[in-house]
């Protein structure tokens, strides 16, 4: 019988003890087996590698004891409250109690708990770190639901008495709360927070079997739980072992104590407590239209036409003011439950009719557009072509427009430049109205711009008088320019003119139109190169009436 060590029946071992025995296994088949050497090269190679592998010990490793608690279920949202439909208010004399107010948002429903980790018991000196199981989420609250909002009101009234007589109340809907968030569950705790486990050094010895005095081996060495005392150890921690091979026997030797490793437990992880839901939003007032009458009148703020379309007829207008105002808490009747703010409509009317007062037709006048606009103080303003001669009679809601008269606006801007007079003299030359208007119009300004080199250098006005004798033929004016422009008149120089013409009619209006001139002062001829525009005024007037 072998001394120093204990000889173990062939039962099963750790899993590391077990690793590592079956390496030897393969060590003594590779010097036993009777194989060719290539094979036993293998086996041997494959055994080294795996035999030159560290052993752990204990595993680097946390373990959970428990089962983790369920997470609360979240809360419904609550919900949102109606909101009122419009309203149509006739005030009376009569008490008119109306409520279009909206409703109030739902509550959010609570959510629950999480629940609290199950199945705690920690396992007792274990050889890894332990953790208990996390507790449940607290659910999170619903939101709560809004309020609807209140309902808009229209209110049409005779006087302001009879709005004493509407109890109106169109508050929004109040908010609902928010749920609560649930709780959170709490997780498992340790009941032995800190533990120490002791390894011990065993050595795995072999002998072979059926061979005199054949020695004991040492193959290989292990570590083991154990308590650390020697003769404890022996007795009651042995290791156990298997056949490994037939041809020998096994036994462990004692060592000793090597190893003492600390062990530790964390509690598990309380839950996350759940959010309270947020409130809802609270509904609008209703907004309130007070409108002056019975009915919202079609609106018609402007009406345009030719004069002789408008002749005898009485066109109305109509417009629509609304303002913004305060104070309607004070209009209405008491118990109201209103915004203080509200819309006044109120409508304003004005009428116009064109009467002919002359004994020329309108298409001796061109026949123009005529046009009228109500203001907001219920004024009325007219857009009258300049070429009408006419007289305003305003009475109460109405405007009478007398035509007396006029001309035709194609007879505007009619001046012609005729040529220059005797030598031919740059101080003198001749215009021609071929629309013979100078006995029709209020004045007639003509204003003589002399330019050279694109540059202005001087200029003059030349009035021509109505009623008053012009020289040689009617309509065609002589103009004598004098020694005003003397100074820059130079033989061989390049001068240019622009005459500008400005007509104004008997209304006051003013139509601008013009040529412009350019010539050599020593060579001026009777038909020099002419350019005749038209000012704005008389361009846009003669485009409307050839529509």
């Amino acid at each position: 019988m072998m001394t120093g060590f204990i000889q173990l029946k062939p039962q099963f071992v750790t899993h590391l003890g077990l690793l590592y025995q079956k390496f030897y296994l393969i060590y003594l088949t590779c010097m036993n087996i009777n194989q060719p050497l290539q094979y036993i090269l293998k086996l041997c190679l494959l055994a080294t590698i795996v035999n030159s592998l560290p052993v752990n010990v204990v595993a680097a490793e946390v373990q959970t004891f428990g089962q983790d608690g369920r997470h609360g279920v979240d809360g419904r949202s609550g919900r949102d409250g109606n909101s009122a439909t419009k309203q149509i208010i006739r005030a009376s004399e009569q008490l008119q109690p109306i409520d279009i107010s909206g409703t109030d948002g739902e509550a959010g429903e609570s959510a629950t708990s999480g629940e609290q980790a199950s199945g705690c018991q920690q396992s007792q000196d274990v050889t890894v770190d332990v953790c208990g199981a996390k507790g449940g989420n607290g659910g999170n609250g619903g939101r709560g639901g809004h309020g609807g909002h209140g309902g808009n009101a229209t209110v049409y009234f005779e006087s302001l008495s009879q709005l004493k007589n509407v109890v109106l109340r169109n508050r929004g809907g109040r908010a609902g709360v928010g749920g609560k968030g649930g709780q959170a569950g709490s997780g498992c705790n340790c009941t032995q927070p800190r533990w120490s486990v002791n390894y011990c050094t065993w050595a795995l010895m072999a002998q072979q079997i059926n061979v005199a005095n054949a020695e004991w081996k040492e193959i290989n060495r292990e570590l083991f739980r154990c308590s650390g005392d020697a003769f404890y150890d022996e007795q009651q921690y042995q290791p156990q072992l298997a056949i490994l091979d037939p041809n020998y026997r096994y036994g462990w030797k004692y060592i000793g104590l090597s190893q003492q490793r600390d062990f530790t437990c964390e509690n598990g992880l309380i839950g996350q407590p759940g959010r309270n839901g947020r409130d809802g939003e609270p509904g609008s007032y209703g907004q309130v239209l007070l409108v002056k009458g019975t009915e919202i009148p079609q609106e018609q703020i402007s009406y345009g036409n030719r004069v002789s379309l408008l002749v005898d007829r009485s066109i109305g207008l109509i417009k629509k003011n609304l303002s913004k105002k305060t104070g309607l808490r004070s209009l209405l009747g008491t118990d109201s439950d209103v915004r203080d703010s509200y819309r006044l409509l109120e409508t304003v009317q004005n009428s116009f009719k064109v009467s002919w007062q002359t004994v020329k037709r309108p298409q001796d006048l061109g026949d123009p557009p005529l046009k009228a606009e109500i203001t907001e103080s219920g004024k009325l303003q007219f857009y009258i072509p300049g070429t009408l001669d006419y007289i305003l009679n305003n009475s109460p809601n109405h405007t009478e427009i007398a035509i007396t008269g006029g001309i035709h606006p194609k007879r505007l801007g009619r001046f012609k430049f005729k040529g220059f007079e005797r030598f031919p003299d740059p101080r003198n030359f001749t215009l021609l109205d071929e629309g013979k208007l100078l006995g029709e119009l209020k004045t007639v300004k003509l204003t003589i711009i002399l330019s050279q080199n694109n540059s202005k250098v001087s200029e003059m006005s030349y009035p021509l008088v109505p009623h008053r004798p012009y020289p040689h033929w009617a309509d065609a004016y002589q103009i004598n320019l004098g020694d005003r422009f003397d100074s820059w008149l130079k033989p061989g120089q390049p001068v240019e003119y622009e005459i500008r013409i400005e007509q104004t009619t008997l209304s006051g209006v003013t139509y601008t139109s013009g040529m412009k001139i350019g010539f050599v002062v020593d060579k001026v001829s009777h038909s020099p190169d002419i350019q005749y525009y038209s000012g704005t005024t008389l361009t846009n007037l003669l485009r409307l009436i050839s529509k």
